[in-house]
């Protein structure tokens, strides 16, 4: 990124939280992604003198990783967003993972985003979210090796985000998810994105392309007319990705009887899984589909948590503004 001139710190320390996302939406691979409210990361940033960055995790963490900085999200976004200040000082990151990595509700693009938030925040916020997006990216490509942005720009932006697949810096914000209830489920399972995208086929029938192109285009016009109904079918659309990764899901069929049979409006899987996802139109309806939704992964002998919540559409924001405790594993 191009530096925009010598900046110097304002704050000494600040915070930053950024949602949860959902990934795909059935045909949309690599194209479409949701942040959802209640779950997300937290990064605690402190100026450092040191010229280094440094890394730790907090006690209330649901999990701990690497805290080498070129091998960890929070910071490579950190330090790109640095260099994109002109600033060569460094700074502590305090990682607060409300979100397990492996899980499909966007991990990485949470502490990825949080952390380049935070740092900008520490500056005074010169840089506008538009000017943050290859710094999210650079560190979310960490995790998966390379730069989607499904999953960064929804958890950056907030609301509903299709990006180009081939060039992430291409996106748009199609909708805030009015009037859309969700009901996600996290099964106890762990699947990394990078050894889920090894598993999906090199070409596919030029009938399922089609297919799935079409039913992408009819998700997209649903969701920027509010149509959840329409929505919901188009995301059970997927004939290319999905049915090769509910293979590692040994709930994803009950799961998704289950979401059906009590109304859901549709039901997907989340990037690679495990989460799965279900659409309704009110609490209701939603808080019934998920406990339908969680019972079916009980039945195949696998534990799971839930929750019921509606689209993030802030993104990023100062700790002060948002919410940091997901309630446990998420």
């Amino acid at each position: 990124m191009t530096e925009i001139g010598s900046r110097t710190p304002v704050f000494k320390t600040a915070a930053a939280w950024a949602p949860a996302s959902l990934s795909n939406l059935g045909p949309g691979f690599d194209v479409l992604g949701i942040a959802i409210g209640k779950w997300g990361d937290r990064v605690d940033a402190r100026i450092s003198e040191s010229g280094k960055i440094r890394i730790g995790y907090a006690n209330r963490s649901v999990w701990s990783g690497t805290t080498v900085p070129d091998e960890n999200t929070a910071g490579v976004s950190a330090r790109s967003v640095l260099d994109r200040l002109g600033w060569d000082g460094g700074v502590e990151l305090l990682i607060e993972k409300r979100i397990v990595p492996g899980s499909g509700v966007g991990s990485s693009a949470a502490s990825s985003v949080a952390a380049a938030w935070a740092v900008n925040l520490l500056f005074g916020t010169p840089l506008a979210k538009t000017q943050i997006v290859d710094a999210v990216l650079h560190g979310e490509s960490i995790a998966s090796g390379e730069r989607h942005g499904d999953n960064a720009l929804a958890s950056l932006f907030g609301g509903i985000i299709m990006v180009s697949s081939e060039n992430p810096r291409e996106y748009k914000r199609i909708g805030d998810g009015t009037g859309l209830c969700l009901s996600v489920i996290l099964p106890e399972i762990q699947i990394m994105t990078r050894e889920a995208r090894e598993m999906l086929p090199e070409r596919v029938p030029i009938k399922d392309a089609i297919h799935n192109a079409s039913k992408l285009a009819f998700l997209v016009h649903a969701i920027g007319s509010e149509n959840w109904r329409e929505a919901g079918r188009m995301i059970m659309g997927d004939r290319i990705i999905e049915p090769v990764r509910s293979r590692l899901i040994p709930c994803y069929n009950e799961v998704r009887d289950a979401a059906e049979r009590e109304g859901a409006f549709g039901c997907a899987l989340s990037g690679s899984g495990p989460a799965m996802f279900a659409l309704s139109g009110s609490v209701n309806d939603a808080n019934r589909i998920l406990e339908a939704m969680k019972n079916a992964t009980l039945a195949v002998n696998v534990p799971s948590i839930g929750m019921v919540t509606e689209t993030d559409t802030l993104g990023a924001r100062a700790v002060e503004q948002g919410p940091v405790d997901a309630g446990g594993r998420s």
